[in-house]
């Protein structure tokens, strides 16, 4: 839209990370301030559009969760009314930060400055290959200063809102867990905070382990590296029946010493570090529970995998096939 004579388009700062806010100058307006729930609705609707218009049959599908009373273009065509006037009062309809479009509305964009926006601009930027990883931390920390604010998360629970939310949980994952591998060897302080924000939103993202992890090896933080393993698996194992992922074994792999490189086969390799992790799993599993759960044969591992009695035998052999493969230290006697 052409500039209009004698007046100054101001640009908005909008907060949707927490309580919805729109910052105009000097002039912060909060959910009170925007209106009732409709009028905050759609204002949600056209931001989250992203610039495009929304039609009156689509805003009337989002604002109204069952069937549209018949005054709902006039209504909605209200509301526009509303929103003007508590956002721009001075500023005529031509000039408002919400444009008419033929049967719909958009929401002028480049007047716009959303907090979810300029954080994956920062993002973005430090994530970029040609930045440097000392130089990407301190935009990564503010970028992500806010990563586990929800989506307004006070505006309803509309399928389409919750589509948003969980849509902008996935990407802000992405984005911690990109961090987290960007900067691992040189701020692990930071890349572990990430990565497990990352985990505290989708504890079954391999994704995430994997940046913990390698971390964890990274800084020779090994034993933790370990112990966060030993939690990933358990929780896969309990949840979902399963291990981790071949790119997590071969990390763990690493971790132990034994290089992680061999390929899964049915004779050695993958195969006998999976036998290694399940005895220790197994008799973790029994120390936690206690001997009279021992004793019955109730531990959190009975149910699945190798006995107790197995996985002993499992250590046993791996201890003494390491003690057969020590150098022997072999003495002469001088003539």
């Amino acid at each position: 839209m052409p500039p209009i004579p004698g007046v100054v388009a101001a640009t908005a700062s909008v907060r949707l990370r927490g309580e919805l806010s729109v910052r105009l100058g000097p002039v912060v307006l909060g959910p009170r301030q925007l209106g009732g729930v409709k009028p905050r609705r759609l204002l949600l609707a056209l931001l989250l559009a992203h610039g495009a218009p929304v039609s009156k049959d689509r805003l009337g599908e989002l604002l109204w969760d069952g069937p549209r009373p018949v005054t709902a273009a006039a209504t909605i065509e209200a509301y526009v009314c509303v929103l003007r006037k508590r956002l721009e009062p001075q500023a005529g309809p031509r000039a408002s930060l919400i444009e008419t479009r033929a049967g719909g509305y958009r929401i002028e964009r480049d007047r716009l400055v959303l907090d979810v926006d300029r954080d994956e601009r920062l993002a973005s930027r430090a994530l970029h290959p040609a930045t440097a990883p000392h130089d990407a931390v301190a935009l990564l920390r503010e970028a992500l200063s806010e990563a586990t604010a929800p989506l307004v998360p006070d505006e309803g629970s509309a399928d389409w809102l919750v589509a948003a939310r969980t849509a902008h949980e996935a990407r802000t994952r992405e984005l911690l867990v990109a961090a987290a591998e960007k900067v691992a060897h040189v701020a692990p302080d930071d890349a572990t905070h990430w990565a497990q924000l990352a985990l505290d939103s989708d504890p079954f993202d391999e994704s995430a382990w994997h940046a913990l992890l390698h971390t964890k090896e990274l800084s020779g933080d090994h034993a933790d590296g370990l112990r966060a393993y030993g939690r990933c698996r358990t929780l896969f194992a309990d949840e979902l029946g399963c291990a981790p992922g071949p790119r997590l074994q071969e990390l763990y792999g690493r971790l132990l010493g034994g290089g992680g490189h061999a390929a899964p086969g049915p004779h050695g390799g993958a195969d006998e570090l999976e036998q290694l992790i399940e005895a220790v799993v197994r008799l973790h599993h029994d120390l936690s529970a206690g001997p009279a759960t021992i004793a019955d044969g109730q531990g959190r591992g009975a149910a699945r995998g190798i006995s107790s009695d197995q996985a002993r035998r499992a250590l046993t052999a791996l201890v003494q096939r390491s003690a057969r493969s020590r150098p022997r230290l072999v003495r002469t006697e001088s003539a």
